[in-house]
């Protein structure tokens, strides 16, 4: 779940057979009832408010369709978006995300169990001349269906497609039964090798073996100890990307999860020592960034970062968190000055530095299209429930602020077009999801969350005396670590609320 929210504010594969689609799922069925559904009373998706997806996202060439899977380890059921088809040439964007198993893979909320969707997918990528379909191994078809599948995947591309982008290669698709040989072929693009690929698998099945020792320390200790050989730097960065990808579908005990294996893994080995090391000197460098601060200043910081050889890795997590402020403004003058030097070393280093900002720009698009994805087929599938407030509490471990997002934007194109009983449900939906979001929050974090939402000095002043007791050194630290935050991405009109609050917070110390 995220964690503080104010007015205003916008897996990894473990090579199994794949999650199972409902029985009698097809793409001709879920398209007739998307037709039967467009002409209820129920409100429906509005595809032209942010050209046919969610957050201002760009069309999909080929869209994605919601289904609701049940987890085969746990029993829990949860949507999902599915692709039949994806072109790397009209979506560029999805490249990223499907080396980074965000397509047609599914993650339990619950349990954390996952993999690839049992279903077919086709995949163009023109810069390479490939055209491959995913078609499971225990997809219960003989060969001449499994042909008429890939026939009609095939027939659609051609039909998307205008007819000089049509290529000979594309005659004859390649197939793969086995989900991990058809991701190689797209990492081999990439210079990663099988057996790169292979290491990782076997360090993300250490990773979900900590964590299902996570309440067990001593079981905990001799599993680390017993495969310390695969926690290296790499294996730390995993574990991290695993975590972020999976936060908003986690609920509180398997936060807790990940903290615990976290804290051993950093206090007991070689590679969680170097990251303890390397985020406090994360932490004290975006120390230097206060309220006075200006993208000379942050410009500044980064090249200095850059001219330092101890501090050069820093870089990209640095950028990171200060990514809002790398905007066309930062950019401008970082090209001023680029055009004004006559220093070699600094060019190089103005010129890295805006490879890695666009390279930055570009992941963060990949991951908002992601998100949105998942965020519209997640109010789809609630819209399709006969009670939908009911379904938002069923779906809790899905709600997140890109969902909010969308149904805001929802509401706004609605009352545009003067459609009230849209905008009546909708707004349900969204109060529902935000109850959601609040009730799922830990209670400090919840505290604070009021506290920078209370509509006046009188509210702020009774909140804190009626939760004297919760206002800890602790919390005061996690509030200076969210100003600080806050700050460094830009967000200054909220960093100053923070700061207001931690003054009045410090007083009563």
């Amino acid at each position: 779940m995220s964690g503080i929210i104010l007015p205003g504010q916008g897996s990894e594969s473990d090579g199994g057979s794949g999650i199972e689609l409902p029985k009698g799922f097809s793409r001709a069925k879920e398209e007739k009832a998307q037709e039967k559904r467009a002409a209820a009373e129920s409100p429906a998706l509005d595809p032209t408010l942010t050209g046919g997806q969610p957050g201002g996202e760009p069309d999909f060439l080929f869209p994605p369709q919601a289904a609701q899977v049940q987890c085969p380890n746990c029993g829990t059921p949860y949507p999902v978006a599915i692709f039949s088809i994806v072109d790397f040439g009209e979506n560029p964007e999805l490249r990223g995300a499907l080396l980074s198993n965000q397509i047609n893979m599914a993650i339990c909320p619950a349990c954390g169990s996952g993999g690839p969707l049992n279903a077919p997918l086709m995949i163009h990528d023109p810069e390479h001349e490939f055209l491959g379909v995913f078609l499971p191994a225990d997809n219960q078809s003989n060969e001449a269906q499994r042909q008429k599948i890939i026939g009609d995947l095939t027939q659609r591309l051609m039909q998307k497609l205008p007819s000089e982008a049509r290529r000979g290669y594309m005659l004859q698709p390649k197939q793969y039964m086995d989900w991990q040989r058809f991701m190689e072929v797209f990492w081999g693009y990439e210079g990663v090798t099988p057996e790169m690929l292979r290491r990782q698998r076997d360090q993300t099945a250490l990773i979900q073996r900590l964590l299902g020792l996570a309440n067990d320390p001593q079981a905990l200790g001799i599993a680390v100890e017993r495969d310390k050989a695969l926690i290296d730097r790499e294996f730390m960065s995993l574990f991290d990307r695993i975590f972020v990808m999976s936060r908003g579908q986690m609920d509180e005990e398997g936060a807790q999860a990940f903290q615990a294996v976290r804290t051993r893994l950093l206090d007991s080995t070689e590679a969680g020592a170097q990251v303890k090391a390397r985020e406090a000197r994360l932490r004290s460098l975006l120390a230097k960034i206060d309220e006075t601060s200006t993208r000379t200043d942050v410009l500044d910081l980064l090249l200095a970062v850059m001219a330092n050889p101890g501090d050069e890795d820093l870089l990209p997590s640095l950028a990171v968190s200060v990514l809002p402020v790398l905007d066309y403004e930062f950019l401008l003058e970082l090209s001023q000055r680029l055009d004004a030097t006559d220093d070699e070393a600094e060019r190089a280093r103005l010129e890295t530095l805006r490879e890695l900002i666009a390279q930055m720009q570009e992941t963060q698009r990949e991951s908002q299209a992601s998100g949105a994805q998942q965020a519209q087929a997640l109010l789809q599938e609630i819209l399709e429930q006969p009670d939908a407030v009911a379904a938002v509490a069923e779906y809790a471990d899905y709600i997140d602020e890109t969902f909010l997002a969308l149904l805001g934007s929802q509401i706004q194109s609605a009352e545009e077009k003067g459609a009230t009983a849209a905008v009546r449900r909708f707004t349900q939906i969204y109060e529902a999801a935000v109850g959601v979001l609040e009730a799922n929050m830990p209670d400090d974090i919840r505290l604070l969350n009021n506290l920078l939402s209370a509509r006046d000095e009188s509210e702020m002043r009774a909140l804190i005396n009626e939760n004297r007791e919760m206002i800890t050194p602790e919390l005061v630290e996690t509030l200076g670590a969210f100003e600080q935050q806050a700050r460094a991405g830009g967000q200054t009109e909220i960093a100053n609320r923070v700061r207001s609050l931690l003054s009045r917070l410090k007083l009563m110390g």
